[in-house]
């Protein structure tokens, strides 16, 4: 399987006055064609710095940017090196072979622009479509997203749409050019239950039929379960376990992978108090010495705090960043 995404020691630093913050530390990341990889962790362990980098999204200054290998793969086979890349460059990258749906709608749709305006933009910028040929593609986008009535919806405002409603333009905009690689930033933290479901399933619809591959960054296990073929756990900005999502949640070896795990009770599971892993996730200006998860884990010995331990395969395509990561370390 070709490698749609390559990246190899990612490192962003952002600098904050006299300080230096290190979101991202050596970070390894592929997604193979077609692949679904989902980043999982904590608010505040680098996910959405990633994915925006990803994009080449984060400003400089103040964020820096260094890897030894961060390369794409377009669809007519030509290998990007996306930091060699000039914004005007990324920008014709953008939407047509590669694109993100945010976290947050109401953030990135203009407010002072209908809805059909917005998605018209993609086709009259990056395919030259006249005005009207541009509305019809719109139009089509919005069926295809299950957006009920288009036609009058294009012709609202964004705060005249529901959370969802708004979600689902984003995708129509992100999936309008059908994109080699999709970018999902916790496409469903500000919607109900209900319509995360809708959002999810649509995604997934949407991947497989353009068959576009799949970042997915959440911080929700059960969206891991749903969404992905393999996982990166990511703590503090460092990977802390890679391997499939079979591997992952039913076989966690990393202290943080099955904290995580343990605090999900089961679904006919009866719980009399929610299982929580202690303290917080450190701010990235003043992680501990050695293991950055060594404060937070029941395993901690003295080496943990002294050294941070390297990120080793354990067998063909996982990995962990453990001293003591094996299974059987959970059943003592």
């Amino acid at each position: 399987m070709a490698d749609v995404l390559n990246i190899k020691n990612l490192k962003v630093i952002f600098r904050t006055g006299e300080t230096f913050v290190r979101a991202v530390e050596g970070v390894d990341i592929r997604i193979g064609e077609g692949e679904r990889v989902a980043i999982v962790g904590e608010s505040g362990c680098g996910k959405s710095v990633t994915s925006l980098a990803c994009m080449r999204l984060l400003t400089t200054p103040p964020a820096y940017i260094a890897a030894d290998e961060f390369t794409f793969t377009s669809s007519d086979g030509t290998v990007h090196n996306l930091l060699e890349k000039s914004e005007s460059e990324m920008l014709a990258l953008r939407a047509e072979e590669m694109a993100m749906i945010f976290q947050d709608p109401s953030t990135f749709l203009n407010p002072v622009m209908t809805i059909g305006e917005q998605l018209d933009e993609v086709f009259v910028y990056h395919l030259h479509m006249k005005p009207k040929e541009a509305r019809r593609h719109s139009i089509e986008m919005m069926k295809k997203v299950g957006i009920p009535d288009p036609e009058m919806r294009a012709e609202q405002y964004p705060h005249e749409l529901s959370g969802g409603l708004k979600q689902r333009i984003l995708i129509a905009m992100a999936t309008s050019l059908s994109p080699r690689l999709l970018i999902a930033d916790e496409p469903t933290t500000a919607l109900d239950v209900t319509i995360q479901a809708q959002i999810l399933a649509l995604i997934s619809e949407r991947c497989e039929k353009e068959k576009m591959s799949l970042l997915m960054i959440t911080h929700d296990l059960g969206v891991v379960r749903e969404m992905a073929d393999r996982v990166y756990v990511m703590y503090c900005g460092k990977i802390v376990e890679e391997g499939t999502v079979d591997e992952i949640l039913d076989h966690p070896l990393h202290p943080y992978t099955k904290a995580l795990i343990d605090t999900v009770p089961g679904v006919e599971e009866k719980v009399e108090r929610f299982v929580q892993i202690p303290h917080n996730v450190p701010h990235p200006s003043n992680k501990p010495q050695g293991c950055y998860f060594s404060n937070r884990c029941a395993y901690c010995t003295e080496l943990c705090k002294k050294k941070q331990p390297p990120l080793v395969s354990k067998e063909s395509g996982r990995y962990v960043r453990c001293y003591y990561g094996t299974e059987e370390l959970w059943e003592k």
